[in-house]
């Protein structure tokens, strides 16, 4: 009879009494047994052992199967898997949320007093230069149009009087008109052309204040009237934002200093192509939620909108750190740590896992290069005395 039937044996009458029984105090235990087979038997993790016939279900599972799953895990648990730390260098890469902004709004203003006819664009809006965007009208601005409109017409009147004066004068000196007369024709002449002149720039000036334009490519920020709005002069009807003339402001809450040479990459939700910025300035200002403000240019153009906001990501100058298969790692309580293996003997080590390396980890504090560490069943080796924490009740 070898060990696990004596052991068997022994506990066959208390299996017995709790064989029907579902609870989980009679599962706390068959566990402490199992782990203390193990511990008065080490044997167990070495040689294959056969075990039939137990009957016992417990929890609607036959506790031959939990013995033979037992001993299928001891061999692995009895000999860890080890690998030696890798030493690395990684650059430690900081996140920040970013927004692109244009770096002076342009607001577009009303110049004469009118009333709002027409809205042509809507916020968001991509317009380019010269594109009409609000229309004006109303009573005192159609008023003007007419009054200039009758004064080119008067202008024009007096311009051929003029003309045929000029004309008659020229014709008939020095016979009939003399010099005198014929100064005084030309002038009146000159003087009627630029009377023309001026009712024609006044009345190209009112039709122009009818439409306030784009005066460049930009993007609608702002649309601050509505149609049949009245509005005095100097009022402000649509916001603009320049293309091109943009900056990326970044919200940062580290208080760690930021080199200036730093090099980042901005990918913006939506969709544009991430692009290489580097830093400007950190502006003496702080947002309304604290944070530090860095302004951010970009280093080739870049396809950006105002109002775009995507993810900042920082690098920083190399480090040298190691790095360890992720298998190796272990959460307890919210801590990490992996089981180093020195002389034979296992023990925890606590670390500081950072960004991943394909299958690896690196591993910024805690670990030095060459250290072995178990990656194979580290998980189970590290709970190995876990049914330890179990009492059966009384």
């Amino acid at each position: 009879m070898n060990h696990v039937q004596r052991a068997v044996g022994r506990q066959s009458m208390l299996i017995a009494g709790i064989h029907a029984c579902s609870c989980i105090a009679c599962d706390r235990y068959v566990i402490q047994w199992v782990g203390s087979c193990w511990r008065r038997n080490p044997i167990l993790g070495t040689e294959g052992v056969s075990i039939r016939k137990v009957q016992c279900e417990i929890f609607g599972m036959k506790l031959q199967k939990a013995l033979l799953l037992f001993v299928a895990v001891a061999p692995a648990m009895a000999q860890p898997v080890t690998l030696p730390a890798r030493a690395v260098s990684y650059r430690p890469e900081t996140h920040a949320w970013a927004q692109v902004e244009s770096i002076a709004p342009l607001v577009l203003r009303s110049t004469v007093p009118a009333r709002v006819s027409s809205v042509h664009v809507t916020p968001g809006q991509v317009v380019a230069a010269g594109e009409p965007l609000v229309s004006f009208g109303g009573p005192q601005l159609d008023g003007e149009l007419a009054a200039a409109r009758a004064r080119l017409r008067a202008a024009q009147g007096e311009l051929t009087a003029a003309r045929n004066t000029a004309g008659s004068a020229a014709r008939t000196y020095p016979l009939v008109t003399n010099r005198q007369a014929l100064g005084s024709a030309q002038s009146a002449l000159a003087a009627a052309q630029s009377r023309l002149v001026a009712a024609q720039a006044a009345l190209a000036t009112l039709r122009a204040q009818k439409t306030v334009s784009s005066p460049l490519a930009a993007v609608v920020s702002e649309v601050s009237v509505a149609p049949g709005a009245d509005l005095s002069a100097g009022a402000p009807v649509v916001t603009l934002l320049p293309r091109g003339q943009l900056w990326l402001r970044a919200e940062y809450f580290d208080a760690a200093p930021i080199p200036s040479t730093i090099t980042a990459h901005f990918t913006a939700t939506s969709g544009a192509a991430t692009q290489t910025v580097h830093l400007v300035a950190e502006l003496p200002a702080r947002a309304a939620d604290g944070a530090r403000i860095l302004d951010f240019a970009t280093i080739s153009p870049a396809a950006w909108q105002a109002g775009d906001t995507g993810d900042l990501v920082m690098s920083g100058p190399p480090r040298a750190a190691v790095a360890v298969p992720a298998s190796a790692l272990i959460l307890d309580a919210g801590k990490w740590y992996v089981l180093t293996d020195t002389s034979g003997k296992l023990a925890r080590q606590p670390v500081v896992p950072g960004p991943a390396q394909g299958t690896d980890v690196v591993i910024t504090t805690g670990l030095r290069p060459g250290v072995p560490v178990v990656v194979r069943e580290a998980y189970l080796l590290y709970h190995r005395n876990f049914a330890a924490q179990y009492t059966p009740p009384d």
